[in-house]
């Protein structure tokens, strides 16, 4: 497995090199800036008393660019969230804790191939899963979302119809099940078809997560939006109901149902109703749950989404808690080149 990894590096270097050499099309390097603050008060029914977060507060900053048409790069790095601040120094060099270090791939492109080396999301969920960090709303987020150590190390193949309508993938990675990237020597192997039409889309996925040698936790997701004018309806599915965090840390078997329809009739606002069902796990351990809640987010610069006001409320049984949420994001753009 090194020697191939090894292989891979040697031909990304390459391909650098010869990336430099080229009329440097689409050559570019943008700097952003990301900030997100949540204030989210809770009322907890079971208990009579109020509580308070700050949700999805944080602060993210990216790098991407290209040197060619054939090479591109991206890399995230998250500094602050609703837990405090990320050192650089904190969980470096595990894959089993989320880090500072979200992102950091290449991407090799060859016609309809693209190969992909790095630090990247596993290939595995939905539209949920899809979306960015500071997109995420904790109101209704999965358990899988919420459990999961998605940002490893390793690569992916794709291959897109020339039609641009379906890009196929193959991936593998290191396993969130391993403390350390490539000297666990445990792996997750991902397949993913996506697809995007005037009126539908879909990210299925199937993934094998290697719990311990040749033990693997098999995962299907299957994600679907249809376009209807201004109305958008997203249903995601996932065969687990989260994670066992007593004891082992493993996956939890059960079904997960996600549904949401939104309403954007201008680039300035929209709304949302959106829900998260989950059936009891078949282990008997984890009970049946949902949560539901609306979501309204508004940009008021004129002809630009780098400041969004949003706002949520939403109900969730399995805390038997009612929260409201008010929040802003504001993304700084920096061309380098």
């Amino acid at each position: 497995m090194k020697k191939l990894l090894y292989s891979i590096a040697a031909l990304l270097l390459c391909s650098l090199a010869h990336s430099q050499e080229a009329d440097n099309l689409g050559s570019y390097a943008e700097v952003k800036l990301i900030s997100r603050l949540d204030l989210k008060p809770s009322y907890y029914f079971g208990d009579s008393e109020m509580g308070f977060d700050f949700g999805n507060s944080l602060f993210c900053t990216t790098f991407e660019g290209s040197a060619s048409e054939h090479f591109s790069w991206f890399v995230c790095n998250q500094w602050v969230s609703s837990d405090g601040i990320k050192w650089p120094y904190q969980n470096l060099g595990r894959s089993d804790e989320i880090n500072w270090l979200n992102y950091c791939y290449a991407d090799i492109s060859f016609g309809n191939w693209t190969l992909t080396l790095g630090k990247d999301f596993i290939s595995t969920g939905g539209f949920e899963l899809d979306e960015w960090d500071w997109d995420v709303y904790s109101a209704v987020s999965s358990p899988y979302f919420d459990g999961l150590s998605c940002y490893q190390w390793g690569g992916k193949l794709s291959y897109t119809l020339p039609s641009e309508t379906n890009t196929f993938s193959l991936q593998m990675v290191s396993s969130p099940y391993g403390e350390h990237p490539f000297s666990s020597n445990l792996w997750a192997y991902s397949a993913e078809w996506r697809a995007e039409y005037d009126h539908f889309a879909t990210i299925w996925s199937y993934s094998a997560l290697e719990s311990e040698k040749n033990s693997f936790e098999k995962v299907l997701t299957l994600g679907t939006q249809v376009y209807l004018g201004d109305w958008t309806l997203t249903i995601d599915y996932f065969n687990n109901v989260g994670f066992y965090t007593d004891g082992d840390w493993s996956i939890a078997p059960g079904d997960t149902y996600q549904a949401r329809v939104q309403y954007a009739p201008s680039e300035k606002y929209d709304v949302s109703l959106r829900s998260t069902y989950t059936t009891a796990d078949k282990n008997g351990i984890l009970p049946e749950s949902y949560k539901v809640a609306a979501v309204a987010q508004f940009y008021p610069i004129v002809d630009s989404q780098s400041l969004r006001l949003h706002a949520t409320a939403g109900y969730d049984s399995l805390l038997d808690s009612f929260s409201v949420m008010l929040g802003a994001k504001y993304e700084f753009s920096l061309k380098l080149w």
